[in-house]
């Protein structure tokens, strides 16, 4: 038996709907989809995957992000306008010492830089110098933007990445990274818990986070106050699952989800369309939701105490 060694299996936008429509009888051969049913269903097809993610479904959509501190700041915009927030950021430090006015560093490894990267220099006066890259590193050599402000010595901190990350639904864990690269576990606490703290810009070792989602940009409040530039702050977190801009669009789901999508969608639009569903097929979409829910589940242990 041959077979197809393939695993890429997919639908679009368009593609679950014409699904949905052909459940509901209202497409299939001889029977194309107007471009007014593809609206109507992409629309509701977008605010059925909003609804979806507001159950908190979308273990798929956690990824690795990295806040890089700013002196005695507490406060920071998490999102596409926000702070010095990435979910692909990196490290190095300077190989050697610069002065205020210079417009290249000189750093340990190039390796992750590209031409027009955000990078943020460790100043002699323990703050960060935020800048962009000016074309394309050659032998550890960073041509930067702007000049620096003020002297750069020997093993102080480079970051770099390419693009902010997009606004987080939740934090679902945190550390804070040490001089030393240890990574010391973040307390992240409540609203009250934050707002009952008597000095919130103190300075010293972050300790606990606390993470309002918002709307543009997440807010995320750290206690306490960034005391060293050197420390930065590493968490998972959930972003937004994407929209359907276009009938063309992949969806961000998992395969696993195709199915349930259609038939979620044929019950949400079959009225549109006069389509008076049994409850045979009412149960069958009720069905593949809880599987494909039942399937974004992480697989952990369980401790139970005694006593």
């Amino acid at each position: 038996m041959a077979t197809s060694s393939s695993y890429d299996f997919s639908l679009t936008g368009g593609g679950i709907v014409l699904e949905c429509l052909e459940l509901l009888g209202k497409a299939g051969v001889g029977n194309p989809v107007s471009a007014e049913d593809q609206a109507t269903c992409l629309r509701t097809l977008n605010m059925m995957t909003r609804a979806l993610q507001a159950k908190g479904i979308g273990l798929w959509k956690n990824v690795e992000a990295t806040l890089f501190q700013t002196y005695e700041a507490y406060s920071y915009d998490i999102g596409p306008t926000g702070d010095y927030c990435t979910n692909l950021g990196y490290k190095t430090e300077i190989a050697t010492a610069a002065d205020s006015g210079d417009s290249t560093i000189t750093v340990d490894s190039d390796d992750n830089f590209t031409d027009g990267d955000v990078a943020g220099i460790e100043l002699d006066d323990g703050t960060i110098q935020w800048t962009t890259v000016d074309g394309t590193p050659a032998a550890d050599v960073v041509t930067l933007d702007d000049a620096l402000t003020d002297d750069v010595a020997v093993d102080n901190h480079v970051y770099n990445y390419t693009s902010k990350l997009q606004r987080p639904m939740e934090i679902v864990e945190a550390r804070l990274v040490q001089t030393s690269g240890y990574e010391k576990p973040l307390r992240i606490i409540s609203r009250d818990e934050y707002m009952r703290l008597s000095s919130k810009d103190s300075t010293g070792t972050a300790n606990q986070i606390y993470y309002d989602p918002l709307l543009t940009n997440g807010k995320m409040w750290v206690w306490q106050a960034c005391g060293d530039v050197k420390e930065y702050i590493k968490f998972t977190c959930r972003i937004p699952i994407e929209d359907f801009d276009a009938a063309a669009n992949d969806p961000d789901f998992p395969q696993e989800w195709l199915l349930a999508l259609s038939y979620g969608l044929a019950v949400l639009v079959a009225p549109k369309f006069g389509v008076k569903l049994d409850q045979t097929f009412l149960a069958l979409a009720v069905s593949l939701m809880e599987s494909a829910e039942d399937f974004d589940v992480e697989n952990t242990s369980v401790y139970i105490t005694m006593g």
